[in-house]
């Protein structure tokens, strides 16, 4: 299985990850007149120099370089003359470094793409959310060569896999070390605002809501992190037999020793230990940046400094042997999650999470999401905009 390697722009990259099965590195600015799927402050600042000093080394190992333009909103920047001279500038940039290829979640862009920059190998982001055949053939029909599957729907589903790949011919390729939820209500609302926190001209403060949500169901029903959409190293695989081509992982904002680890794991398809350490997990203080006339900062801060540094949960990947096979045979109807209780089953057996870490991160997540939905959080409240009843 070919796989789909992060940048950090960390010089020692390069030379330390396992090249063995690696076909391209992936990266973006921290910022740029697109965005993207990360917002800005959680990205490591580069600048238009390195990005092509790094392609060129890039190119010296043999490997593609893939830009990411995955934002899902431009802000209807691309209805403008000006907004059109940024987009298209850009695009002249990117050729000029001879980067490779581009990841796209808009339609329009791939077709602008596909019509004035054809020399670049164009990709369906994940942020896209493809998840059935119709969706998957519409993208292919509009030039793209491979396809980033939702890890949301289909990542659990080898019914939906094999009816993919059977609707199209283009490459397919599945997002495997993330611990996002199946079905997750938030997708689009999340990488949309990311889209806007990492777009030139275009950022603000940023509270991530949505990861703050996810954390708190799970902590409150840590079944669910059974439940997610992550693939074991072990399993790539089945995903091979589906006739999925190859594996993206993440993540940009990590340290070439986490990248390093979860390359070489899913490169020998094997990893004895925690799972944990392999999955994208966001830093508490990564989370949320405020600017003080829009968000109460030391409220935000004093709630974020509350939060352990280091993650204890535990999950025994030495376990999770044949786990997968529920899933393969199509037993996971995705009707009643936990209904079933098999995730919640294996959770028991593999999962451990210390009762008073857990306790703890509950009661700072209460007070976080209390805070941002009353209004608190938000300078605002001053003005009393809500009608009292």
């Amino acid at each position: 299985m070919k796989l789909s390697i992060p940048t950090n722009w960390q010089p020692d990259l390069l030379s330390k990850i396992n090249k063995s099965k690696t076909t391209e590195i992936y990266g973006k600015l921290d910022c740029d007149p697109i965005g993207g799927g990360r917002p800005s402050f959680t990205l490591p600042f580069v600048d238009k120099r390195r990005v092509k000093e790094y392609i060129f080394k890039v190119h010296q190992y043999g490997l593609k370089f893939n830009y990411l333009l995955n934002a899902v909103c431009l802000g209807n920047i691309e209805w403008s003359v000006a907004g059109q001279k940024r987009i298209r500038g850009f695009l002249d940039w990117l050729t000029a470094i001879r980067v490779d290829a581009v990841t796209v979640s808009i339609p329009y862009l791939l077709e602008l793409i596909k019509k004035r920059y054809p020399h670049f190998e164009t990709k369906v982001s994940v942020c896209a959310a493809v998840c059935d055949p119709l969706q998957a053939k519409y993208w292919e029909d509009m030039g793209a060569d491979t396809i980033t599957l939702s890890p949301w729907a289909v990542n659990r589903s080898f019914k939906t896999l094999r009816e993919i790949r059977q609707a199209v011919r283009c490459k397919l390729q599945v997002y495997a070390n993330t611990r996002c939820l199946s079905g997750c209500p938030s997708v689009q609302y999340h990488y949309s605002s990311h889209s806007h926190s990492s777009r030139m001209n275009d950022r603000e403060s940023i509270i991530n809501y949505c990861r703050f949500s996810c954390n708190y169901l799970i902590l409150k029903q840590p079944w669910r992190l059974i439940a997610a959409c992550w693939i074991r190293p072990e399993d790539l695989p089945h995903y091979e037999k589906a006739g999925i081509n190859s594996v993206k992982l993440s993540d940009r904002s990590m340290r070439t020793e986490q990248i390093q680890r979860i390359v070489e794991a899913y490169t020998m398809e094997k990893y004895g230990g925690n799972l944990m350490d392999l999955l994208y997990i966001i830093p508490a203080k990564k989370l949320a940046i405020g600017k003080r006339r829009n968000i109460n900062v030391p409220r935000l801060n004093k709630l974020l400094d509350q939060m352990p540094v280091n993650d204890p949960t535990f999950l025994d990947n030495g376990k999770l042997e044949g786990f997968l096979n529920f899933f393969i045979e199509g037993k996971c109807s995705r009707i009643n999650c936990g209904g079933c209780g098999y995730c919640r089953d294996i959770a028991n057996k593999v999962l451990y999470v210390p009762d008073d870490y857990r306790s703890k991160l509950i009661s700072i997540y209460e007070d976080l999401l209390k805070s941002i939905i009353d209004g608190e959080m938000f300078t605002c409240k001053q003005k009393s905009w809500i009608k009292k009843q």
